[in-house]
């Protein structure tokens, strides 16, 4: 009598645990039977943490490739728009180093496993931001037509204010603007153009707008001797 009491007690509790239990068992046995798969993709870099007044000065690749492996179920589910490779920059320095990629810096599920990334490593060079001054040099391409030659040419404003690496800043002289094109120019003329600074990393603060205007003269002819040649000076 009393083992039946003891038996009956708190019945529904008992049963309650009973069901979870089972539950538990069978989920944890259908994920061990469930097929384990690999799948490739191809994953956005992303950098966190870049300390303030830096940059990154060195060309990054956009996308890595990942294998990862895991559950058919846990990989079918998987959005690979939502996964990214992760590179922190937290405590870096200015200069160069070189970041091996863990399997930590992909973000999968916690049943996914990460096998290889592809380039296991990246040159990562970080620079102070500069800023400089320096004039705007017009890319005149081309020639004048038959006769005629480049006079002079007014650039508006003459100066340009860029923003960049301090590395690469300090090592120019110049900012060019987009090609300004002489071919069968017989007479002046006046463009509007845009700086556009050639160095990875080096832009023009808040863009820059230049008027360019080439004036363009006839050419000296030559004047021939009799026989020929021209006279000597």
């Amino acid at each position: 009598m009393l083992r039946r009491r003891f038996f009956f007690r708190n019945l529904g509790l008992k049963l309650l645990a009973l069901a979870i239990a089972l539950l538990a068992w069978f989920a944890l046995s259908g994920q061990r039977r469930e097929r384990i798969s690999e799948r490739s993709y191809r994953i956005p870099l992303s950098l966190v943490n870049v300390p303030p007044q830096t940059m990154v000065a060195s060309p990054l690749p956009g996308a890595v490739d990942v294998r990862v492996r895991g559950p058919f179920t846990a990989l079918r589910q998987l959005e690979p728009e939502r996964l990214e490779a992760v590179i922190d920059l937290l405590d870096a320095r200015p200069g160069e180093r070189l970041h091996r990629f863990e399997l930590e810096d992909i973000n999968v599920p916690p049943e996914v496993e990460v096998l290889a990334i592809s380039p296991g490593e990246v040159r990562v060079v970080l620079d102070r931001i500069g800023e400089r001054l320096l004039p705007i040099v017009p890319a005149l391409s081309g020639e004048a037509a038959a006769g005629s030659q480049v006079v002079d040419v007014t650039v508006e404003p003459r100066i340009a204010r860029v923003v960049g690496p301090a590395t690469a800043l300090e090592k120019m002289t110049g900012v060019s603007t987009e090609p300004i094109s002489l071919a069968s120019r017989s007479a002046t003329f006046s463009t509007t153009t845009t700086a556009l600074p050639n160095v990875p990393g080096v832009r023009v603060r808040e863009g820059q707008v230049v008027h360019v205007t080439v004036r363009i003269g006839p050419a000296p002819t030559r004047t021939e001797t009799p026989g020929g040649a021209a006279p000597a000076r």
